[in-house]
């Protein structure tokens, strides 16, 4: 039985490597001075704050957003003030598995209701734990509540987009090229 033997120019054999290659995301050679010189690289993204979104029960199971404002990063809460004078807060772990519970679930939650899961996945809170779409009025007590967070919206709307982002759009093993031919 003859081996066979691959060329240096095996085309096949050399695709296959250079997808490879490129698939673990080899970068290629430059110093951290030439990659400061590229704008936004070794630029920190703040981290939002975090909100306080105060919740009341007008009817058995039925919520609504009476007060949303921002705190420090990492001190997020919701406040729940019951029909009946009770006053709980959700807060730390206690807060996110809540919220990791309605993210898990969010298509029941995107359908509507007044539910506690519902009004906070429509909160800033859901906002935080990664609902994309803008709020609904209908679940805030009062339009000047929701209107007030707007900034803050659109500062976590920017973290999100600057930390997913590549921090340089010249690195990595291709960097400057624009097109698939050479100059």
């Amino acid at each position: 039985m003859k081996k066979r033997y691959l060329t240096i120019g095996d085309f096949k054999r050399n695709a296959f490597i250079v997808a490879a290659a490129a698939c673990m995301g080899l970068t290629g050679c430059e110093s951290n001075t030439s990659s400061n010189q590229n704008g936004n690289a070794g630029s920190e993204v703040q981290v939002p704050d975090g909100i306080i979104t105060e919740l009341t029960e007008e009817a058995p199971d039925q919520w609504k957003i009476t007060d949303e404002r921002t705190t420090v990063p990492g001190q997020s809460m919701a406040i729940l003030k019951y029909n009946d004078g009770r006053v709980d807060t959700l807060q730390g772990l206690a807060l996110e598995n809540q919220m990791r519970d309605i993210a898990n679930n969010q298509q029941q939650y995107n359908q509507g209701g007044f539910g506690l899961g519902s009004v906070l996945w429509w909160s800033g809170m859901g906002f935080m734990a990664g609902r994309m779409m803008s709020p609904r009025p209908g679940y805030y007590a009062n339009p000047g509540v929701m209107q007030r967070t707007e900034a803050w919206r659109q500062n976590v709307q920017t973290y999100r987009q600057q930390s997913t982002a590549p921090r340089s759009g010249r690195s990595g093993y291709f960097r400057g090229r624009s097109s698939g031919a050479g100059a």
